[in-house]
């Protein structure tokens, strides 16, 4: 039945949401002065540090980063002028209420730091195969460089009164370091044996899959950790309300993660905010984008910490990214002049209708776990992270609401409620704890959708004395699928053989090779499905920025065609009859719409965020120029049909391109409700309030 007619509904007296004493989060943080290699004396006087608060206070914003003077160890001769100079803009800023983040490098130096490095060789990080150094990097191990370090971020945090730091290069120069003196002896401390033989050129070689080649980059992860607590105790030892910005380009899916950093799982109990500075304009690259906000929304959320980006935002591009934020549920680094007047950005940050970051979290009726032990088995990009990427891409452009559930969180209590259906795409490393929990929520009702070799490995790489892929009642069998019994057109896809065993019901086969391409089998009150080919990699759109900061490219899609329909066929047909969020009407790809639960007015709701990508017209190798001078295109969208599982008694939408907020069309169905969104009801973003 229909229980509210459309009307509009003008909206007075509304105020910004009441969010989290936490300043970082709902933040919107921007250039105080201009690139990491800019100076910061235009702003050498009270009066034109005053100036420049005012504007930027009265934009919105509630924080300032500092760059210039970035590779700090180039400047040290003039390090009490420029000490001085941040007194005054700090100042400056806490009169407006602003908080103040010093941007810096204190690992790398060149130039003028050249000095430094021959009076401290010992400093520098060398390659553990050759104790060879190649760069001008110093080791944050060795702890004569540690007290230079500490010795340089306290005299400044007691002399400035900065309220947050962004260090970059906290990291290794890259897989190969460091084999100093002091990472071994920190080894040594800690393992109770000698440093691993890295000098072995098989040792690199093996990577992953060697569990020595493991240990020793999560040891050098773990040292990364242990750098910024030494730093952060040390600082809030002077200030306890100071933050440490974490930033770092690599997907937490990836191997590559440990290449020059630690995963983000690793750094962030070490930091107070999880983030990455080099996404440009995202709209030619959204579906690559969401899919890497989406892992760090999930890690927030767990973590407890702030996830923020960085877009190089214009004015035509300002008003697309800041929804791209809040869609994603991120704060932004605004790349933007606050005297921006189309849009303002007051207009925007100061928007009545945002949720509070720190309080929603992902109401998600997909799951896609996202093991750190599955992905640190193997370097091969393709044998996880393209898988998962894939499979993540495709849920979000259905849209289907999903969400990388992180690994630790599969034994925490209830942690698992509310997810329909759990997808390991190709997550091959379960432990028994891991499998019950997984089984038990599967039992309770749960759907499962296992592919490829999900589940019959140990953590160690090892086989499983008890895999989880059993439970699918399915038996991997030794001989492949041949080639040639594979139609002309199927696509160049990892697929195993396997052997349907009683009580699994095979619902698709092979075309031509009479074997099981995906099944299903009962198990208690619910199902686990078994999908037997590796076909993320085919539907993964990688990353259309191309190189760090460059300005153009061309576009480069999916592998195969039909991959991503394929995967979001498979994943409906495994929800099967659940009930599940899903949007009606319209065609086109490109609507990415994200369900959050949280909190309006002291009442708890449903927040549904829409943004419309649909305006994306790309082929392969078509030039991508990322133009500041071009919005992207937002096509009319037709009359939208939301589902959403429960109940549903009053939907409110809001757009910043529309004054007031208007109430929407509940009509009430079994398990589910329908809520309608009118035709043309907003251009590039909007938001759907659902109360119970």
């Amino acid at each position: 039945m229909i229980r509210w007619s459309v009307v509009m509904m003008v909206v007075c007296g509304l105020v910004p949401p009441a969010c989290a004493a936490d300043w970082t989060y709902n933040m919107a943080f921007t250039q105080w002065a201009g690139s990491n290699d800019a100076d910061r004396y235009y702003t050498n006087t009270p009066e034109a540090a005053e100036e420049r608060a005012a504007a930027i206070a009265a934009g919105g914003y509630g924080a300032v980063i500092l760059s210039g003077y970035h590779f700090r160890l180039n400047w040290l001769s003039r390090d009490d002028d420029v000490r001085e100079i941040v007194r005054m803009i700090v100042d400056a800023c806490h009169r407006h209420g602003l908080k103040v983040i010093e941007h810096i490098d204190l690992t790398i130096g060149y130039y003028d730091s050249y000095p430094i490095a021959w009076e401290h060789p010992d400093w520098l990080m060398v390659h553990a195969g050759d104790m060879l150094t190649r760069h001008r990097i110093f080791c944050f191990n060795n702890p004569e460089f540690q007290r230079f370090y500490l010795d340089y971020v306290e005299r400044w945090q007691r002399e400035t009164g900065l309220d947050a730091w962004q260090m970059d290069e906290i990291s290794w120069l890259n897989r190969g370091y460091c084999g100093c003196r002091w990472c071994r002896a920190k080894w040594e401390a800690e393992k109770g044996r000698p440093y691993p033989a890295v000098e072995v050129p098989s040792f690199f070689d093996v990577g992953m899959a060697d569990p020595d080649y493991r240990e020793w980059m999560q040891f050098r992860g773990k040292s990364i950790e242990d750098f910024y607590r030494i730093v952060g105790d040390a600082l809030r030892a002077i200030n306890p309300d100071v933050k440490l910005f974490d930033y770092t380009t690599a997907l937490q899916s990836s191997p590559g993660s440990w290449g020059r950093t630690a995963p983000y799982e690793v750094q962030v109990s070490s930091v107070d905010t999880i983030g990455t500075e080099l996404n440009q304009v995202p709209f030619q690259s959204y579906p690559y984008v969401a899919g890497l906000l989406a892992q760090r929304r999930a890690l927030g959320e767990f973590a407890e910490t702030p996830a923020w980006a960085k877009f190089d935002i214009t004015g035509p591009s300002a008003y697309f990214c800041w929804a791209f934020g809040r869609t994603l549920g991120h704060s932004i680094w605004w790349s933007l002049a606050p005297d921006n007047e189309n849009p303002r950005p007051q207009d925007l940050l100061e928007w009545p209708w945002q949720m509070d970051d720190a309080t929603a979290r992902v109401a998600a009726d997909v799951g896609l776990l996202l093991p750190g032990s599955t992905r640190d088995l193997s370097s091969d990009g393709d044998y996880f992270d393209a898988e998962f990427q894939g499979w993540m891409q495709a849920l979000l452009l259905e849209p289907f609401a999903a969400r990388p559930i992180i690994e630790a969180e599969l034994t925490q209590t209830g942690a698992l409620d509310g997810y329909r259906l759990i997808v390991l795409p190709n997550t091959t490393a379960i432990s028994a704890e891991q499998k019950a929990t997984l089984m038990a929520w599967v039992e309770a009702g749960g759907h499962l959708l296992l592919t490829y070799e999900a589940g019959t490995l140990d953590h160690d790489g090892s086989p499983s004395a008890d895999p989880l892929l059993t439970e699918a009642g399915v038996t991997l069998l030794d001989e492949p699928v041949e080639a040639s019994a594979l139609p002309a057109q199927w696509p160049d896809a990892p697929i195993r053989s396997v052997r349907a065993e009683e009580g699994t019901r095979v619902v698709e086969s092979i075309p031509g090779a009479d074997a099981p391409l995906l099944t299903v089998r009962p198990v208690g009150e619910g199902e686990v499905w078994y999908f037997a080919a590796r076909a993320g990699k085919l539907a993964l759109e990688p990353s259309q920025l191309p190189g760090q900061y460059a300005r153009g490219g061309s576009y480069t899609p999916p592998l195969f065609p039909g991959a991503t329909e394929a995967l979001q066929t498979i994943t409906a047909e495994a929800l099967g009859e659940q009930p599940h969020f899903a949007v009606e009407g319209v065609e086109q790809q490109g609507l990415l719409a994200w369900i959050y639960r949280a909190e309006r007015d002291g009442r708890p709701a449903r927040a549904i965020h829409l943004l419309n990508c649909t305006g994306r017209e790309l082929e392969a190798g078509d030039t991508i120029a990322f133009d500041a001078d071009s919005p992207p295109p937002t096509p009319p969208l037709p009359e939208l049909t939301l589902r959403l599982p429960g109940d549903v008694a009053e939907a409110i939408f809001a757009t910043p391109e529309r004054e007031g907020a208007r109430l929407l069309a509940v009509t009430a169905g079994e398990g589910a409700s329908e809520v309608t969104v009118p035709a043309e009801a907003f251009d590039t973003y909007g938001v759907i309030w659902t109360y119970e």
